[in-house]
């Protein structure tokens, strides 16, 4: 491979890996705002459940 092909490929996947982390970001600010939406309208119209889902305990992620 010569090196013009590698510095290429290498930019480009530089590039490619930034604009995966951003397109991330985004999603997850999405799903973010989503949620919250979701338990204001939830706490609307079924106060109890919301109530539950607050005192639930948080299962740990591994």
């Amino acid at each position: 491979m010569d090196p013009l092909t590698a510095a290429a490929i290498a930019v480009g996947s530089i590039i490619a890996t930034k604009a995966l982390e951003k397109t991330g970001e985004k999603v997850a600010e999405k799903v973010w705002e989503q949620t919250e939406k979701f338990l204001t309208s939830l706490k609307q119209v079924s106060p109890d459940t919301f109530t539950a889902i607050e005192k639930a305990p948080e299962q740990p992620l591994d």
